[in-house]
Order: C-alpha cells, then sequence, then structure tokens
C-alpha cells in the first residue's frame, strides 16, 4: 500500500496557481481494529490490549496537563503548546482572555544512524507514494 498525494491548485492570486501535494488518508483506523492486529500477532487478548491503551492515555493526560513532555520510546513525544493573542505590555496580558486555544503536539520518533548520521524515522522511512488525480 502507498501514501496517496493529491495534487491542488493554490487559488490566491498572489502564489499565480501554483501547484502543491497533499496527502490522502485511505481510512480511519481504530483502537479496536489495531488491538485485533495485537493479538494476532501476540500471546495478548483484546481486553489487555484495550486496557493497557485506555491507561497510558490516562496516564498521558496526567503527565501533559502537568507540563510535561511524554516521551513514547521508539513512537515520539507528545508536548503541550498554546496559540494566544499578543499585547504590547505584559501587564495587559490575562490568560482567560488572551489564550485562544490549547495544541497537542506530536514529533515522531528518530535516532542518528551511526556511520553517515542521517535520521531514520520508522513512521516516515520507506513510505512509498502514489499520484492520484
Amino acid at each position: 500500500m502507498a501514501l496517496k498525494i493529491r495534487l491542488l491548485q493554490l487559488k490566491s492570486k498572489d502564489q499565480n496557481g501554483k501547484w502543491y501535494g497533499r496527502a490522502i488518508a485511505n481510512r480511519e483506523v481504530h483502537t479496536e481494529e489495531m488491538a485485533q492486529h495485537i493479538c494476532q500477532s501476540t500471546a495478548l487478548t483484546e481486553a489487555d490490549v484495550h486496557a493497557a491503551v485506555r491507561a497510558l492515555i490516562t496516564e498521558m493526560q496526567t503527565q501533559l496537563q502537568d507540563g510535561n513532555t511524554v516521551v513514547l520510546d521508539g513512537f515520539g513525544r507528545f508536548h503541550l503548546s498554546v496559540h494566544s493573542d499578543r499585547v504590547d505590555n505584559p501587564k495587559d496580558f490575562n490568560l482567560k482572555y488572551h489564550i485562544r486555544r490549547i495544541l497537542c503536539k506530536f514529533t515522531p520518533a528518530a535516532t542518528r544512524n551511526q556511520f553517515d548520521r542521517h535520521l531514520e524515522r520508522p513512521f516516515i522511512d520507506g513510505v512509498k507514494l502514489q499520484r492520484v488525480k
């Protein structure tokens, strides 16, 4: 299977109708389906997988809300970030009014190859691309 790429054209006048590629998801895969796949390749039961995932989510929520960065070794790292309004004077900044939203950012795991120092990314390396219309 390949990651499908669709070409789209920019509509703004300053971009002069340039084209760019956008990844298209085939479908959504939910926890239950992945739990079934994991059960087929391990000795875990589906209930074990669901319990572990629920416990991980709860612990991640706790750690992120405490302001920590969560690192799942071999998977990636999560941290919270905010979008806020700008103010002229720091004394005028009000958390309730000037924080517009809180975001959860994810960075996939990567390691450096010891020979050529190239970054190896397990989720990305080896992806095949397919152009669609």
